[in-house]
């Protein structure tokens, strides 16, 4: 079928949801976000994609050398780290 012959409505479903992290990555997050933001150069902690796109928290740091402090996984879920710039709040 060329795409001349393709029906009109070829639309195809979009939901923003599936691409937000599962909820069960955003309450361990929520759950250990003091501790977290606690441990020395933590700028900021949220939730994303891991690099295989898993859900993930993601653990912002000032210095890469820091990355040791943080676990690898917290309740199953696995954490990501990312070097940033000190992260304020409006």
């Amino acid at each position: 079928m060329s795409a001349g012959n393709l029906p009109k409505d070829v639309s195809v479903p979009y939901n923003p949801e599936d691409d937000e992290p599962a909820n069960a990555a955003e309450d361990v997050k929520r759950r250990h976000e003091e501790e977290l933001l606690g441990l020395p150069g933590v700028t900021g902690v949220g939730v994303g994609r891991g690099p295989v796109g898993d859900d993930a928290i993601v653990v912002y740091l000032k210095e890469q050398s820091e990355a040791s402090r943080i676990p690898g996984t917290i309740e199953g879920i696995p954490v990501v780290t990312e070097v940033t710039s000190d992260i304020e709040a409006y």
